[in-house]
């Protein structure tokens, strides 16, 4: 004679056996973690380590104006951690409906020192389309005292996530932050050689390096790929001229031409790449040693 079996018992026996990922084995999923640009991305994966994924999404063209579509909402959306940057940093933000629960504004400790910009020339750089840059100055990290800042704040919200796994979580921080104060260090030591001249830039986004290691800028909108006219140059003379500029910093490479044009005026070109978005040159704390050392380099040959 067959005997039935108490639902509630089935219940229990399914319920257990969907925790299993083999005999005595519980899965554990593993944390989701969100982030808006590849500063944070290199942040908190250097901190988290495999206690935790990092999604970022694929940027394209200037990543503080990217767009992103439904399908990438929905990944932040699900994220259990949101790390954005602050400052008017991906403006997409304002646009969608986040858990606010889950957001933690990464450079929200030193807001009163975010800085406002007067720009209000409206130009296109990249896909994104027509933007201007007036508002709040969005690359804090270009700082690496802030970006010490941000870390510090992405430190805090994973111990609040990963309770468990605090110690790593703490060695790992303060592997990254001797990495930051090291380019710290180096950039105050390079702009202590750049403080009798002032520096060009190809485009407003050295804000934050400007203030924080006390540099001279004069901002242009120059596109690396697209060559100037000849007014353009004109202007770009007038100001060498004036201001005694030996040094131009560009977001990427400039073609050819340009530092064929630049070299006439008595001008080098240093790439200084923001890392907003991944790059295949390296990860971030490579690359912004790259950016300091063509910045050495330059000033060497002054």
């Amino acid at each position: 004679m067959l005997r039935t079996i108490p639902i509630a018992i089935v219940v229990f026996f399914i319920s257990c056996s969907s925790k299993k990922d083999g005999p005595g084995e519980n899965v554990r999923e593993i944390p989701k973690i969100a982030v808006v640009n590849y500063p944070l991305y290199c942040f908190a994966k250097s901190i988290a380590g495999d206690k935790a994924t990092v999604y970022l999404p694929s940027l394209e063209g200037d990543p503080a104006y990217w767009k992103p579509s439904a399908r990438q909402v929905i990944n932040f959306q699900n994220a259990d951690l949101i790390l954005t940057n602050g400052a008017g940093y991906a403006k997409w933000l304002e646009k969608v409906s986040l858990p606010s629960s889950k957001i933690v504004n990464t450079s929200g400790s030193f807001k009163d020192q975010w800085i406002e910009t007067d720009e209000v020339l409206v130009h296109s750089h990249g896909p994104e389309g027509e933007h201007s840059h007036k508002g709040t100055a969005i690359t804090t990290w270009l700082n690496f005292k802030f970006a010490l800042r941000q870390a510090a704040t992405v430190h805090s919200a994973l111990s609040k996530l990963l309770p468990g796994s605090f110690d790593e979580l703490d060695k790992n921080f303060e592997a990254l932050k001797v990495r930051l104060s090291e380019l710290d260090a180096r950039m105050v030591s390079a702009s202590s050689d750049l403080s009798h001249l002032i520096v060009a830039a190809s485009h407003p986004v050295y804000q934050y390096l400007e203030a924080g290691y006390k540099l001279s800028m004069v901002s242009l909108h120059w596109e690396p790929d697209e060559m100037p006219n000849e007014e353009q140059w004109d202007h770009f003379s007038g100001l060498v001229n004036a201001h005694k500029i030996r040094i131009m910093l560009w977001e990427d490479e400039p073609a050819e031409e340009i530092k064929l044009k630049m070299e006439e005026l008595g001008v080098k070109t240093v790439v200084f790449n923001p890392c907003g978005n991944k790059s295949e040159n390296g990860e971030f704390i490579e690359m912004m040693n790259n950016n300091i050392g063509q910045l050495e380099r330059a000033i060497a040959g002054l």
